[in-house]
Parts: structure tokens; C-alpha cells; sequence
């Protein structure tokens, strides 16, 4: 029977759900902690020497995650636009955005040839990254950011898929937006 934390302390909202091989000091390494910290973090866990596949345990993080979120529009836009934001682990460790969205070429909002995905943490900054279309029309268009692990993601970080012209330099409108609260993402 799998291990699960009633709740998670504050800076630990994460979980993370153990895998075949997995052991305390890969998963620290992992989210580059200390085991320590690990361990007293996860008190549902008598002994860390014995991990279970299925056993579930609290990582840092200030919003309780992997957790999706409905990007909304910003503003008109063609009928069938739409997007997600996929807050989760990134593959190499700490946290990752993942952005999808249906949305018509870059030039219907005027002189842009691109998307980007955008995470702004308040207090940190912005990461962002190109995204790219697939051939169906309209696109889906997507990309995954990954922060570097000294970030994290924080409540009131903002999400957003926006337009830009790679000759020019010039930064469009945000087409699609959403917000991370501290209980949830909404």
C-alpha cells in the first residue's frame, strides 16, 4: 500500500511519486536538497532506507504541483483559441512549464512571426522559450520551459503565451494568460 502525505509542509507543496529504483539520496540529488531536509519533510516515511514504488513524497515547491492551467484570453481572438500551462517536474530535476495552445498564425495580431511561452515569478523574473507549431490548421503550438533550479515557482506567477517578431525584436500582445495562487492553479 502506497505511502501518501496527509499534506505537505508549506515550502514542500511538490509530490513526487517514487519510482522503481528510486532511493532518498536520488531523489535529493534530484531536487538538489538535502536528505535531511527530505526526510523532515516527509515524516509519513519512518525510515527513508525503505522506499516503496507508489510511495508519494512532499519535494519543495510553493504551489502544490504537477497542476494544469486554463490559459484565458487576453483580449479577441478567433473562435477556437485556446491553451494550458503544465506546471510539473522538469526531466533534469527542479520545476518545468509546459505550454499548448491552439492559436491562428502569429500574424493575424499583427507584424510577429512567433509565440513564446512565458513564466514571470514575481520577485525572480522571466523565463520564457519559442513555440512550435504542428502542421495542422490552426496549429497547436507548443514548448516546455525549464527553470533553472536556483527559481522556483511561487504563488502569483503568471503564465502567458504572447507574440513577437524574431527580425525585428518587437514584442506583441499576450494572447493567453493565467495566474498560479497558492492553493491551486486557477
Amino acid at each position: 500500500m502506497p505511502r501518501v502525505p496527509q499534506n505537505c509542509p508549506p515550502a514542500f507543496l511538490g509530490r513526487y511519486t517514487v519510482l522503481p529504483g528510486d532511493t532518498f539520496y536520488t531523489i535529493a540529488q534530484m531536487f538538489r536538497l538535502r536528505i535531511e531536509a527530505l526526510a523532515a519533510n516527509n515524516p509519513h516515511i519512518p525510515n527513508p532506507n525503505i522506499l516503496f514504488p507508489g510511495d508519494v513524497l512532499c519535494v519543495p515547491g510553493m504551489i502544490p504541483y504537477p497542476c494544469c492551467i486554463s490559459l484565458q484570453p487576453q483580449g479577441r481572438v478567433p473562435f477556437g483559441t485556446g491553451g494550458v500551462a503544465y506546471i510539473g517536474f522538469a526531466p533534469r530535476g527542479g520545476q518545468g512549464v509546459s505550454f499548448m495552445a491552439t492559436l491562428p498564425r502569429p500574424g493575424f495580431f499583427g507584424n510577429y512571426n512567433m509565440y513564446t511561452g512565458d513564466i514571470f515569478i514575481p520577485d525572480i523574473g522571466g523565463f520564457g522559450n519559442e513555440m512550435f507549431p504542428t502542421p495542422q490548421d490552426p496549429p497547436t503550438w507548443s514548448t516546455r520551459v525549464e527553470l533553472p533550479t536556483a527559481a522556483s515557482i511561487v504563488p502569483n506567477s503568471r503564465v502567458a503565451i504572447g507574440t513577437s517578431n524574431s527580425i525585428t525584436g518587437a514584442t506583441g500582445p499576450v494572447i493567453l494568460e493565467g495566474v498560479i495562487s497558492g492553493g491551486s492553479c486557477r
